[in-house]
């Protein structure tokens, strides 16, 4: 077959513990996990770095697309690509002369020539393909994901949103988007599946129109799901009080599965592609509940503590990168934020990764944040629980371990059962190579 004729779909299911999900596929008939899991494809089990904090899936996805381990590639920030010199596979395999797509493939940076389309993840500031679709699908994921934790997208979101609905939504979806919007007000899980779900149609009618050799498309809501609802499982940690206090009549992991599995029928039943599905890492539950705050309004809180900025880039959920213009402002905010602490004496930012022009901020506090406690700073109160927007609950932790499945086209190219997540990229080169 020559390389013209090869098609491959990455399809990105970000830390999926199929386990687990096995476990709901047999109870609920989940038909395409079933197919996938029950050795009708090729199946493995893959591995990772041991170091917890190298655990991250914007480490591990750097893995899968430079084919270098972390300490390797030296990405251990979301967006730290934009400033990595390391070769990614997209690039690769457009040198090839082929044709290369991707939607929201995570910690990349664009650098390809012509890209059959190109959608940037929401949180790393790099080029689009440059269509006029693409450049409002980016802009409407960047906002949308950003104003996710306070629970509320403003109308403008809304109504760009709906516009790339009407382009994009699939007729057969349309029950399924519209159930996902309308009950979405408390539980908020179903606005994550709702953008997976569009995300998807948007790639299904993109490759259809600009049949890619390769393309890439990333899903993230199951693991934003199970990091925030795991102990909510059926299938999780029985007899456990945490759950058991938070309990819920509706199971988030098995709503995100039941649509991951909507999902999948595109790739499994599909005879012009190969696949390889993929997971990344997965997730262990957490039995000890942590809490995840996000700013509400990164530049005002910067505003009130007096600090001096170039530019400002919120990251997931609690982290952001600071741009200063010189290294007098760089050391003065890294003074105030590393001795920030609030009114029972508990530090705000214990990870700030100091880049000299730059600094990477994490925030750390993760215990229950109440209307009376004050973050104290040169004599002056403010009021923490105002400056901030309640995230989740930490319910999963990471865990080394994930789970690839390909078509059986593939099976020479993988050869050992035992893969470390680097494997993969040169799995998907060689592929296009032989």
């Amino acid at each position: 077959m020559n390389n013209e004729h090869k098609k491959l779909i990455l399809i990105s299911l970000n830390e999926i513990n199929f386990d687990i999900a096995y476990k709901y596929a047999k109870k609920y008939n989940l038909k395409n996990f079933q197919y996938l899991i029950e050795n009708k494809t090729i199946n493995y089990i893959t591995e990772s770095e041991k170091d917890y904090n190298k655990l991250e899936p914007w480490i591990q996805w750097s893995s899968v697309y430079t084919g270098l381990s972390s300490d390797d590639h030296g990405i251990f920030r979301l967006g730290d690509i934009l400033s990595n010199a390391n070769d990614q596979i997209f690039e690769k395999i457009e040198n090839l002369n082929l044709k290369v797509g991707a939607i929201s493939p995570m910690n990349v940076e664009n650098r390809l020539k012509f890209p059959a389309y190109f959608i940037p993840d929401p949180w790393t500031q790099t080029n689009h393909d440059g269509s006029f679709w693409s450049k409002l699908i980016t802009n409407v994921l960047i906002k949308s994901v950003n104003q996710n934790a306070k629970n509320k997208l403003n109308y403008t979101s809304i109504f760009f949103l709906f516009f790339i609905f009407l382009r994009f939504a699939r007729i057969k979806n349309y029950i399924n988007f519209i159930y996902l919007f309308l009950f979405s007000k408390r539980k908020k899980w179903r606005k994550a599946i709702f953008l997976d779900l569009l995300i998807n149609d948007i790639h299904i009618k993109f490759i259809n129109k600009y049949s890619p050799n390769f393309s890439n498309v990333f899903f993230n809501a199951g693991a934003h799901i199970q990091h925030h609802h795991f102990l909510k499982s059926i299938f999780a940690i029985k007899n456990n009080n945490f759950m058991n206090k938070n309990i819920d009549f509706i199971d988030p992991i098995y709503e995100s599965l039941f649509y991951y599995d909507k999902i999948l029928s595109d790739y499994v039943n599909n005879k012009s592609y190969n696949f390889i599905i993929f997971t990344g890492l997965t997730q262990t539950p957490n039995p000890y509940p942590t809490y995840y705050y996000r700013l509400k309004d990164h530049k005002n809180f910067l505003s009130i503590l007096r600090i001096k900025y170039k530019a400002i880039y919120p990251r997931m959920s609690r982290d952001f990168l600071i741009e200063f213009k010189n290294l007098s402002q760089s050391q003065e905010a890294l003074r105030i934020l590393s001795n920030l602490k609030t009114s029972n004496g508990e530090k705000i930012f214990e990870e700030l990764d100091d880049r000299g022009l730059s600094i990477f901020v994490t925030l750390t506090y993760n215990k229950i944040i109440n209307k009376n406690m004050y973050i104290n700073f040169n004599n002056l109160k403010f009021n923490f629980l105002n400056l901030v927007d309640f995230v989740a609950i930490k319910n999963g932790i990471h865990n080394e371990k994930g789970y690839l499945f390909a078509s059986k086209n593939l099976k020479n190219l993988i050869g050992k059962k035992k893969l470390n997540v680097k494997d993969i990229h040169k799995i998907i080169l060689n592929f296009f190579k032989n």
